[in-house]
Parts: C-alpha cells; sequence; structure tokens
C-alpha cells in the first residue's frame, strides 16, 4: 500500500470515540450471536491517546468460523476495504465518526490480542508510541512507517 506525504490529522481522545465502540460491538454481537468471537475496542482509542479520530473495533472469530462471520459481516457492513489471509477491514460511519471493524483470526489474532495488552500494561510505552505518533505526523507514509516500526519491535519483544 502507497501512503501520501501530505499530514496525518490527529485529535486528542474523545470519550466519545469510546461510547461509539461500545455500540458497535453490541451491534456486531447480535449480528454474531451464533459464534464464539471475542471484541474489543482497540487502537488510538483503547489506549486513550491522540489518533486519527476513527474508532477501531477488534472482531476475533475462530479460524474454523472466519468465512460465515466474514459473510454476516458483508450483509451489515458491506463489502471490506481490505482482505488478507487472516484479515479483513470494514468500514462504516457513526455520526461523524469513521469506524474500521477489524475481523482477525490465527496468529493474527493472537498478536494483535497481546500487543493491545502489553500497551494497556505499559503506559510508559503508550507515551512513547503516542510522542513517535505526533513526530511524524507531517507525512502519511512516515507516519505508517515509524508506526509500523514501533509496534514491530513491541511485538518481537512479547
Amino acid at each position: 500500500m502507497k501512503y501520501k506525504t501530505n499530514s496525518v490529522k490527529l485529535r486528542p481522545y474523545d470519550p466519545k470515540q469510546e461510547q461509539v465502540g461500545k455500540i458497535y460491538m453490541e451491534k456486531i454481537k447480535a449480528e454474531l450471536k451464533e459464534f464464539q468471537v471475542k471484541l474489543m475496542v482497540r487502537g488510538s482509542t483503547a489506549f486513550k491517546i491522540l489518533g486519527k479520530g476513527e474508532v477501531e473495533v477488534g472482531v476475533y472469530p475462530q479460524a474454523k468460523d472466519w468465512d460465515r462471520v466474514t459473510e454476516k459481516l458483508k450483509v451489515v457492513f458491506g463489502e471490506p476495504e481490505n482482505v488478507e489471509d487472516n484479515y479483513a477491514r470494514f468500514n462504516d460511519r457513526y455520526e461523524d465518526v469513521e469506524i474500521e471493524i477489524i475481523l482477525l483470526t490465527g496468529h493474527e489474532a493472537d498478536v494483535d490480542i497481546k500487543l493491545h495488552a502489553f500497551m494497556i500494561n505499559h503506559p510508559d510505552t503508550l507515551k512513547k508510541y503516542e510522542a513517535m505518533k505526533k513526530k511524524y505526523s507531517f507525512s502519511k507514509r512516515e507516519y505508517q512507517r515509524q508506526k509500523s516500526h514501533f509496534l514491530s519491535e513491541i511485538i518481537e519483544n512479547i
């Protein structure tokens, strides 16, 4: 994926984002009630740090249910914007808030859940992460590159 060199508009944490995340988790939970699925608000909203202002909801089905869960989510949110092995991203809007529904399974889901827990439990790392985001927000390309590098180093150590 190629990123533009324009800047990333970062916004401070807004408690409304967490409320929207809870609304979406309830909506998704109702749609997927026949499956064993872990749901959580993830990213800057969960970390209560500045971010791009979107709300990310993680959906973690069992691998055997991947296709059926994906089809159910397509009915509600339309075709996913991005699909890879064990990953799909659906986009939606709630009032003025952009929503990303991130579907992960297998190793990718395990890593994502561990990374989330690590970040929540290490406030000093969160502060460094937030500072890095501010520092590189001048360029979408550099922002994504540095963010990926920062998170990859953490993943290697957990």
